[in-house]
């Protein structure tokens, strides 16, 4: 059963709209958030961390932490999905794809990932994080773009059972050298310290291992990640500032060799990216590459996609989806059948008192 959500579309020039670029505006029109899931549905207490990806059959899946007894990062969770076969314009209803009982310290998101190569979706995401003394890491994967889902597979033997948290975001597959066909994605906590590091898998999901990372040092602390991969092949990655080292913003890094390394000269800070230390989203659409965070110091409120067409060295535009409360977000391409309906979707933790009371859903045109 599908649920209409009823979106209205509103012109850029009804929004909070900015750009220093005269030649184009990237984002023209939206349409209203509405809601994915609202906490407190469906018997559970809290949906937190979305995640959204299009997969190669033209559908959307939305996917989320189900926290069922309270608002917290640790205890027991199932993990929601919703699919969309009409580029978000409506939705099946929340089915529950993994839940882990009773278990005091449960499952966290998480990515989501597409092999094309293979039509293979992914998913990544990590249980008992914090209260048990083996952490574990655990993969799903469909081959019908998510109708079903395979038993988890338990990571850690490859990759080792300190803590990783992916994401939370998407993975990526290499469409360019270094390492085409690489699937990647990256998280926090590195075995033995802390800090992010990444994962790789060349061989289409079957073996992973360990490779870049950054550590922390002091109160130089990179925590969740998005990374992408750039027009030219390489990679960039965002980080949460867990410590506001420096500032109040992003945490920014690169890779040149297909997620191997980052260089410790290829890792900066982006002030101009303000981030009240949350998780945040980065895509590339071509030649463009679109953020969005809470644009705040102090405050996960005022959620904003900004865009950027020399690699994220500068930001020429923002457009402004929701001034109120709002935390983690994520996005995605939406591709049409024709250009002018191409969209970048988005969910996001959307509220009037607090951001998680609820997941929203948006489209922003092209």
């Amino acid at each position: 059963m599908l649920t209409n959500v009823g979106a209205i579309e509103i012109c850029a020039e009804d929004r909070d709209i900015h750009t220093t670029n005269k030649r184009r505006q990237t984002l023209s029109c939206m349409h209203e958030p509405f809601f994915v899931l609202i906490s407190g549905d469906l018997g559970v207490n809290t949906y937190r961390i979305p995640i959204l990806k299009s997969l190669p059959d033209g559908s959307l899946i939305a996917l989320s932490e189900g926290r069922k007894y309270n608002s917290a990062d640790v205890g027991p969770k199932f993990l929601a999905m919703r699919r969309s076969t009409d580029q978000g314009l409506t939705w099946s209803n929340t089915t529950f794809i993994e839940d882990d009982g009773e278990d005091p310290d449960g499952l966290n998101l998480g990515t989501v990932f597409v092999d094309e190569e293979k039509n293979r979706v992914f998913v990544i995401y990590s249980h008992c994080a914090t209260k048990c003394v083996y952490h574990t890491t655990f993969l799903i994967s469909s081959d019908d773009f998510g109708l079903t889902w395979t038993n988890p597979s338990n990571l850690s033997d490859q990759i080792g059972s300190s803590v990783f948290l992916p994401g939370p975001g998407f993975g990526i597959q290499k469409k360019k050298d270094p390492h085409k066909g690489r699937l990647i994605t990256c998280g926090h906590s590195h075995p033995g310290h802390d800090g992010v590091f990444c994962i790789v898998s060349d061989d289409h999901g079957t073996s992973w291992r360990v490779a870049g990372y950054i550590l922390q040092q002091g109160s130089f602390e990179p925590d969740e990640s998005q990374l992408i991969e750039l027009y030219d092949g390489n990679l960039l990655m965002t980080s949460r500032n867990q410590d506001n080292f420096h500032c109040h913003c992003r945490i920014m890094s690169k890779s040149y060799d297909g997620g191997e390394s980052f260089a410790h000269s290829d890792i900066y800070f982006d002030e101009a990216l303000l981030d009240p230390v949350v998780a945040a989203s980065l895509l590339r659409y071509r030649n463009t590459v679109y953020f969005s965070n809470p644009a705040s110091k102090l405050f996960r409120i005022n959620m904003t996609v900004r865009w950027s067409e020399d690699n994220g060295e500068s930001w020429v535009g923002s457009l402004g989806v929701w001034k109120g409360p709002s935390g983690y977000s994520c996005l995605t391409t939406i591709p049409g059948t024709q250009a002018n309906n191409t969209f970048i979707g988005m969910v996001f933790e959307k509220g009037v008192t607090r951001y998680y009371e609820s997941i929203a859903f948006v489209r922003l045109r092209l």
